[in-house]
């Protein structure tokens, strides 16, 4: 047997074409945004601020501490707690991003009016770091990355079980379809219109002044989120079943689309309370 396994050129090109592409796509839509709405960059940044505090510094490491200690006893003991876990899972994604896009408009616009254009960029923003860091990082190069360097050392060197679970590891990489890269570029291609879609519904707790924009903003959050988590939980992880959340996603992005467009003319009403003291 040879000594060392190596990874698909293919993949590997098309890994690395995917992960440039979703990193430079929020700032090729930043930029039409810029210009077609005479909107600030400002608040791409307060977007992408709100992404880091709300995600990767508070509920991630919350979610990643609690299923590590707490919670994996009854993962490995009880179906019922899992499928519980995975709605706390998606209710906290909801609550903690929306609760964070929220208090950004109180913050970063607390003294100026908060207009459909703002919450746009403020949601590109949002999904910009998202697709950076996720799409780019964590979904793609980073894996492949760690089974690039697998394959490019002597397997012979390493102990019996490490030298077994590498083999196994670059032998699953090389059995995904080389244009399965792809997929992620779809999923965050249809993530942006519905992280936009979430920012404009928030906006209407201050241009409206209804709290129930935000909670519906929770709720179609959170209702995404658990159908992403619930069918890899149900049927497993398969090119077929990321195919399924693919469409899901698509379908999701239309309507996020149908929602920035129907709330981008408020009211006579909505618009004289656009500048009045927010809740």
């Amino acid at each position: 047997m040879s000594s060392t396994l190596h990874i698909s050129p293919a993949l590997l090109v098309m890994a690395t074409v995917v992960a440039i592409f979703v990193v430079v796509l929020p700032f090729i839509l930043g930029s039409i945004a810029h210009k077609k709405f005479a909107v600030g960059w400002k608040y791409f940044w307060f977007g992408a601020l709100v992404m880091l505090v709300s995600q990767p510094l508070t509920r991630v490491p919350l979610i990643e501490v609690l299923q590590s200690t707490v919670v994996a006893p009854l993962l490995h003991t009880s179906i019922t707690f899992t499928w519980i876990w995975v709605v706390i899972q998606a209710v906290t994604a909801g609550l903690f991003e929306e609760g964070g896009r929220y208090i950004g408009y109180r913050l970063f616009m607390s003294r100026e009016p908060k207009t459909w254009a703002k919450a746009v960029m403020y949601g590109l923003g949002h999904e910009g770091l998202e697709s950076a860091l996720l799409g780019g990082g964590l979904q793609i190069l980073l894996p492949l990355l760690s089974v690039a360097l697998l394959s490019a050392i002597n397997l012979n060197s390493l102990p019996e079980t490490s030298r077994q679970a590498a083999i196994q590891q670059i032998a699953s990489v090389n059995a995904m379809p080389f244009w399965s890269p792809l997929l992620v570029a779809w999923g965050r291609l249809w993530s942006f219109p519905l992280q936009v879609a979430l920012s404009v519904m928030v906006l209407q707790v201050f241009r409206q002044r209804q709290r129930r924009w935000f909670f519906l903003a929770v709720l179609f959050h959170t209702l995404i989120d658990f159908l992403t988590l619930a069918l890899p939980q149900a049927f497993g992880q398969s090119t077929a079943i990321q195919l399924v959340l693919n469409g899901i996603l698509c379908v999701f992005g239309i309507i996020g689309i149908w929602i920035i467009r129907r709330l981008r003319k408020p009211s006579n009403q909505a618009r004289a309370k656009e500048e009045s003291t927010p809740f």
